[in-house]
């Protein structure tokens, strides 16, 4: 898969992609992701990529011709048609689904604005407009990394466990259970002098408590949930469904409307409104 991503400050992209995941399955070719300056595709010998807007305004735009200059030199390096996406906080929001439907294209070319936007006529040029999130940042290129990142992740070889990505938050309308590593237990001091219990089916660890001298402060015992160390798969795979429900449906209730859930998440779920509903 390739991807072209089309910036004024192509250091603010090139440096996050020299390392981690990313920088591993680019090296090793599974993505062929390059970094266009628009500078590099102006006419005038000041190279200037923007102007001041027509009918008068605060800051600049983004012109055109720079922009439709760079498409037409990927377009013919690619020699293919090519995906090109917006970032724009007027546009669709970015999700997990979407990430996953641009995966499927060949050649996806990003476009990171700046200042206040682009000409409008950009737009005859663009394929979708994609939004982060409902807040303004100060340009298109850290959008651009993550869509690029969220994309990269359904590429075959990128990541190098293919079920993380499967079981990932959102992959079918829920977020992800807790997950717990070594050691199995550990001490933490409550400065404040009290420790709140976890709350059952929670998800969160065990928790031990005892005063330390002079009341002044509380220890905490900190304990993965003895059902991850029973070795039990069975009832471990239970209880992470049961604790991504629970999550999904504390943090974010308005995902499991969507949700894709086998009979035994249907009737966990059921289980949960119902325990939640007679505390209420």
């Amino acid at each position: 898969m390739t991807f072209d991503i089309v910036t004024i400050f192509p250091a603010m992209i090139e440096r996050p992609l020299a390392e981690g995941i990313l920088g591993r399955a680019i090296h090793r070719g599974t993505l062929d992701v390059k970094v266009r300056d628009l500078r590099d595709f102006t006419t005038d010998r000041h190279r200037v990529v923007d102007d001041v807007p027509y009918g008068g305004g605060p800051g600049m735009v983004l012109k055109v011709d720079p922009i439709f200059r760079a498409l037409d030199a990927i377009e013919a390096e690619r020699g293919a048609t090519l995906t090109v996406i917006m970032t724009s906080p007027q546009g669709r929001r970015f999700t997990q689904d979407v990430a996953r439907q641009l995966s499927s294209a060949a050649h996806v070319v990003l476009l990171c604005g700046r200042y206040e936007g682009f000409d409008d006529r950009v737009r005859e040029r663009v394929t979708d407009e994609l939004s982060i999130g409902d807040y303004v940042l100060t340009g298109g290129e850290l959008p651009a990394l993550v869509i690029l990142d969220a994309v990269a992740r359904f590429v075959p070889g990128v990541v190098g466990d293919e079920q993380s990505v499967a079981d990932d938050s959102f992959s079918r309308g829920l977020l992800d259970f807790p997950q717990f590593t070594r050691p199995a237990e550990i001490a933490m001091r409550d400065a404040t002098g009290s420790a709140p219990a976890a709350a059952e089916g929670s998800g969160g660890s065990a928790m031990a408590r005892s005063a330390s001298e002079g009341g002044k402060a509380a220890e905490r015992t900190l304990k993965v949930p003895d059902v991850l160390l029973s070795g039990n798969h069975a009832e471990i795979r239970r209880w992470r469904k049961r604790e991504a429900l629970s999550r999904t449906l504390d943090r974010r209730p308005d995902l499991l409307d969507g949700a894709s859930l086998d009979e035994e998440e249907q009737e966990l779920l059921r289980e949960l409104k119902g325990a939640r509903h007679g505390r209420d």
